[in-house]
């Protein structure tokens, strides 16, 4: 079953530790099976002890956070339905939060989440754009190399100018490398972009 551990605890989804560890001491010393002669008391208390548990761990609530906001928004929309076409209409099955899928492995969730594209991924994307990335580098490169051989040659500018075409010669190299698939400094150079 999917309980919303906030309103257990009877606190705000912005509460920090200090607070959780209040309100669950509060809770707890009222529903103790020990203190508590209800014949639910050590259910609850279980429960009581599961909201704490997630809640103290970061971990484990960023990913309760998830599963809350995502019920709740499909509460909203079964909602939104029944209000618009009448109770004429089936419900929608997330209209009870009790119906949620609890074998869901949270923790591949998360894994799989925010999982970052690679080059491979981007080629698969648009090949084209990205073999022409690669092909623009090198002709920048064969750009920079022949004028700067030219102009030394013709003595437009001083002898050092010459060591400008390395820029090209590296342009190029790191362009056919990208083009054939290999890891290039390009590659890693935008994948801080990417982010």
């Amino acid at each position: 079953m999917f309980y919303d551990y906030y309103k257990i605890l009877e606190i705000t989804r912005e509460a920090g530790l200090d607070e959780i560890k209040r309100a669950y001491r509060i809770k707890a010393k009222l529903i103790h099976p020990d203190v508590n002669n209800s014949p639910k008391a050590s259910e609850v208390f279980a429960v009581v002890n599961e909201a704490y548990d997630v809640l103290c761990d970061d971990k484990k609530r960023y990913l309760y956070d998830i599963k809350l906001n995502f019920a709740e928004s499909k509460k909203m929309d079964a909602e939104r339905k029944k209000q618009y076409y009448g109770t004429s209409v089936k419900n929608d099955t997330y209209s009870n939060p009790n119906t949620i899928n609890q074998d869901v492995d949270w923790n591949v969730f998360a894994k799989n989440a925010y999982k970052e594209k690679t080059d491979e991924d981007y080629f698969k994307q648009a090949p084209f754009i990205y073999n022409m990335f690669f092909a623009s580098g090198m002709f920048l490169g064969f750009l920079i190399l022949i004028i700067s051989l030219y102009g030394t040659y013709n003595r437009f500018w001083p002898l050092p100018f010459i060591f400008i075409g390395v820029t090209g010669v590296i342009l190029i190299r790191e362009g056919w490398k990208g083009i054939m698939g290999k890891k290039t400094f390009y590659s890693n150079f935008l994948r801080l972009f990417r982010k």
